[in-house]
């Protein structure tokens, strides 16, 4: 088992934190966890545990999905899709929305707005001018009615935050944005999209099937505070 301090994650809470891997639930890594000098510990698992001590706290099924894209079909690029540069109160606002199931909004271990504070930081460095980082949003006379960011990670595009208008679901904008990432990763050269979602979110996770993503790993990640 390795844990290892997480600089960012300790500075942003203000309190240790840190990630476990290689975890077995054994005495012994128990004791090594309980023994850590971390308020909170990050631990990850292929599966549930079936007794979880009283404070590892199942704060996520981290789903990974995946869709491949080919030559064989174009996507199109809709005309009220654009680029954003700036952030907006319209942005942030949908940006939490993006996070309903986020582990670090349904943790209430949480008490200081960690989550909107950090959803605002995430938003914001999304529009960072940055090589294959980019926030396409649909707009609507004017309105901010849908958005989702992607960036790159070992050579694969990925989508960070998606969200469309709760007013406005239903219409077709999420498929819209899809096809705009679909669109930028084949004129880019991208062969596949992945994107992170929550087992707990059914309406990501059907949007995502009906969208030709496939689920590629599965995540159980607990917080264990102290």
């Amino acid at each position: 088992m390795e844990i290892k301090r997480l600089e960012w994650d300790s500075d942003f809470f203000g309190y240790e934190v840190a990630s476990c891997a290689g975890f077995s639930a054994v005495e012994s890594d128990l004791a090594a966890l309980q023994n850590a000098p971390f308020k909170l510990l990050y631990v990850g698992l292929n599966q549930a545990l079936t007794q979880a001590p009283d404070n590892f706290f199942l704060a996520d099924e981290k789903i990974v999905l995946e869709r491949e894209i080919g030559s064989n079909r174009s996507f199109l690029m809709d005309d009220g899709m654009e680029v954003l540069h700036e952030n907006s109160e319209q942005l942030t606002n949908l940006a939490l929305q993006s996070g309903l199931y986020s582990r670090f909004k349904v943790d209430p271990n949480f008490k200081n707005n960690e989550f909107e504070k950090l959803y605002a930081i995430w938003i914001e460095n999304s529009l960072k001018k940055e090589e294959h980082q980019h926030v396409f949003a649909y707009i609507s006379e004017g309105n901010l009615e849908g958005f989702v960011s992607i960036s790159v990670k070992s050579g694969v595009l990925n989508i960070g935050l998606i969200a469309v208008n709760e007013h406005t679901r239903g219409k077709g904008i999420g498929k819209k944005l899809i096809d705009a990432v679909c669109n930028y990763a084949q004129q880019n050269g991208f062969k596949k999209i992945s994107v992170v979602t929550q087992a707990a979110n059914e309406n990501a996770m059907n949007f995502y099937h009906k969208n030709s993503f496939q689920v590629v790993s599965r995540t159980f990640i607990y917080h264990v505070w102290k």
